[in-house]
Parts: C-alpha cells; structure tokens; sequence
C-alpha cells in the first residue's frame, strides 16, 4: 500500500512542477483552445453603383425572340 502512496505522490510532484514551469504556457494554450471566440470584424463598403442580383432587359420591339 505503501508504495502505491509514493506513486502517487510522485505524480503529483511532477505534475505540479510541470504545471509551475510552463503555467504561462499552459495558460495561452487553455485560452485559445477554450476560451470564447472574439467577434468578427465586418467592413461595410458602399460599392459604386448598386449591384442588382438579376438584370432585366426590357423587350425588342419586334417582340420576343426564340
């Protein structure tokens, strides 16, 4: 019993080594991988003219060509 007490105390000590040598580390790391995401940012530009998703041409005046 004894010596799964020492294992454990062992991973404890080196865990708590690690975790102090490379805290700032660690920290950026659990930040970026859970942290919230910021907003993006969206730029709102006016084009020149307006851009119409269908055109329209008006008829011939010979009517409708097929």
């Amino acid at each position: 019993m004894l010596v799964y007490y020492l294992v454990a105390l062992t991973f404890v000590i080196w865990g708590t080594l690690y975790f102090l040598y490379f805290r700032v580390q660690l920290r950026d790391w659990f930040g970026n991988r859970f942290g919230r995401d910021s907003d993006a940012k969206i730029e709102e530009t006016l084009p020149d003219e307006p851009r119409m998703s269908f055109t329209y041409t008006s008829p011939s005046e010979d009517g409708p060509q097929r």
